[in-house]
């Protein structure tokens, strides 16, 4: 298979600014690199490593939020009828069940609304506000969606419902006809932090509802209650739905982490379990490459709801068979991913030369799954990539600073429907349209390529010796999680490192024994670059790689998880 080479080259750095940073802050010179390289300053140095609760923004100054807590905290007096329609991914389930959580504390018998993807397509759709309001539905709550669904909420709002839009996706010139819109978008919103997932805007209203329960007695005698116990969700969501993890978030996602290693919540301790993740050791990385998918995956290919149910259930015995249910839908996804990924990636390497972005449309490919292939071949051609499948529904991806979003828009005319970010985007098209939006995407790619440049290059942090790579190294870095976008992982070039042994497991990974190293040598592990092994025993290598501690069999290692390797020679 055909990748593009990657060009490896070192972060930027002034050792003068080093050494300023060190001297103001104590900090060791390895994570003072670190920092400065992710353009944190000496005096915010300790609270990044350690976020306080106390900086989030007051909820207020979010556009529409006092208006909807108002709203919401009279439905919980008044005991009304409560619908919370929520998209079918990470952030749409983990919002919905914050807000079920919540209000269910308060009371209130919630109907969740979760549409399944391959019948109700994204968003709210009219067939379901018809159902809710045949249910008697007083107050719809959108989550992860809404922001577009004008003509829906115009039919909830013809029902009797008002409409309160959970939203963090980019807002249309004119905004559905709610009750109230929470989203950091809306131009004259005054919140300082436009990076929140649709679960982080979710925290924020519960925070604003308890504050008017709060102020008008509603506590009194009761327990209050404390929404540090929410925050695990929001991380899961945040995490997840992969917004940067600066700022806000940041915030939010750290101590939201602390609270999942406790594990309190049925489900989510549930769900660790199937993944064999040890909540006491629990990382981003183990949420976005464990948990996370799990969740998505019901999502993709058929219910989201048993997120939820699972998310909500009270004991651990009754999480079980939803978290077990999960489990085997991930593992379907998987196949199908595997199989929708190498039919594109043979089409692509039929290609010469590569194009400017990849736009792909087969029939036969499962729409769940298009959106996480354009990452990987994203992350192998180093190109935008949109893919559509059965229905005519896709999902696109970007590549260096490629603003996607715009992009398509310029070219919406060809799509049925589309939605999305700088990042990332969903779409439907009609089989017929679909020649001509592909020339004109590759147009705008074209245009645009010089923001493309760039997504070939890995950006290294510092040049390590295997010598280097000890627990007290693993140690510092893990100051500076979690890591995700806005906040990448640390990435290291090893070089003349000599490789001991290899072996394929999983689904085409290949896993390394190094000579050097303590311990008796390093161990890696190279994700879908199986082909690499024939010939590597006994060969040099230099590798850019993260370095991470394992655990196998209650014996911790430290591992480097390799992003690209060049063989050196013998």
């Amino acid at each position: 298979m055909v990748a593009v080479e990657k060009n490896w080259v070192p972060a930027e750095l002034d050792e003068a600014e080093v050494s300023k940073f060190v001297t103001a802050t104590g900090l060791d010179p390895r994570v003072a690199r670190l920092l400065l390289v992710r353009g944190v300053k000496a005096d915010d140095a300790a609270r990044f490593m350690a976020p306080r609760l106390a900086d989030l923004p007051d909820p207020s100054l979010m556009k529409g939020l006092d208006r909807a807590a108002l709203r919401l905290a009279d439905a919980i007096v008044h005991k009304e009828a409560v619908a919370l329609y929520g998209d079918y991914d990470v952030d749409g389930v983990t919002s919905s069940s914050l807000l079920a959580a919540f209000l269910e504390s308060h009371g209130l018998t919630v109907r969740i609304y979760i549409p399944k993807r391959l019948k109700e397509g994204y968003g709210l759709n009219p067939e379901a506000v018809d159902v809710l309001a045949s249910e008697g539905t007083k107050l719809l709550i959108t989550l992860d969606c809404g922001i577009t669904a004008a003509d829906e909420i115009t039919r909830a709002n013809q029902h009797g419902i008002e409409t309160i839009v959970v939203d963090h996706h980019r807002c249309p010139a004119e905004l559905p006809p709610a009750y109230a819109t929470l989203n950091p978008h809306q131009d004259d919103c005054t919140y300082p932090d436009d990076g929140l997932a649709a679960v982080g805007v979710c925290f924020n209203l519960v925070v604003g509802v308890r504050r008017v329960l709060r102020e008008r007695g509603h506590y009194e005698g009761g327990e209050e209650p404390d929404l540090k116990r929410y925050l695990d969700l929001v991380a899961v969501g945040t995490i997840a739905d992969m917004v940067p993890l600066t700022g806000v978030n940041r915030i939010l996602a750290w101590h939201g982490l602390e609270e999942l290693r406790l594990a309190r919540r049925p489900g989510l301790r549930a769900l660790m379990e199937v993944c064999s993740v040890k909540p006491a050791r629990l990382s981003s990385s183990d949420v976005g490459y464990k948990l996370g998918p799990r969740i998505n995956a019901a999502g993709r290919l058929d219910d989201a709801s048993v997120g939820t149910r699972m998310i909500l259930s009270k004991t651990i015995e009754e999480a079980r068979p939803h978290a077990a249910t999960l489990d085997v839908a991930n593992r379907q996804r998987q196949k199908i991913e595997l199989d929708v990924f190498q039919s594109a990636v043979a089409e692509i390497d039929a290609m010469s030369p590569l194009p400017p972005a990849i736009v792909l449309f087969d029939p036969t490919w499962h729409p769940g799954v298009v959106g996480i292939c354009c990452s990987k071949l994203v992350e192998r051609y180093a190109r935008p990539a949109i893919l559509i499948g059965e229905g005519g529904r896709g999902s696109a991806r970007t590549a260096g600073a490629f603003h996607l979003y715009d992009a398509i828009s310029r070219v919406s005319h060809h799509l049925r429907k589309f939605g999305g970010h700088r990042a990332a985007a969903g779409m439907t098209i009609d089989a017929e349209a679909f020649p001509a939006f592909k020339a004109d995407f590759l147009e705008e790619a074209r245009r645009g390529q010089e923001s493309i440049l760039g997504a070939d290059v890995l950006v290294y942090d510092e040049q390590l010796e295997p010598a280097d790579i000890d627990d007290a190294f693993a140690d510092s870095l893990a100051l500076l999680a979690p890591f995700g976008n806005g906040n990448p992982e640390p990435l290291f070039m090893v070089s003349k490192i000599s490789v001991k042994t290899t072996k394929v497991v999983g689904k085409g990974h290949l896993k390394l024994r190094f000579l050097e190293g303590p311990k008796g040598g390093l161990e890696g592990i190279a994700f879908q670059k199986a082909d690499l092994a024939p010939g590597l025993e006994g060969q040099k290598v230099e590798l850019a790689c993260h370095v991470e501690r394992n655990e196998w069999n209650g014996n911790e290692y430290l591992s480097m998880r390799v992003r690209d390797l060049r063989v050196l020679g013998p």
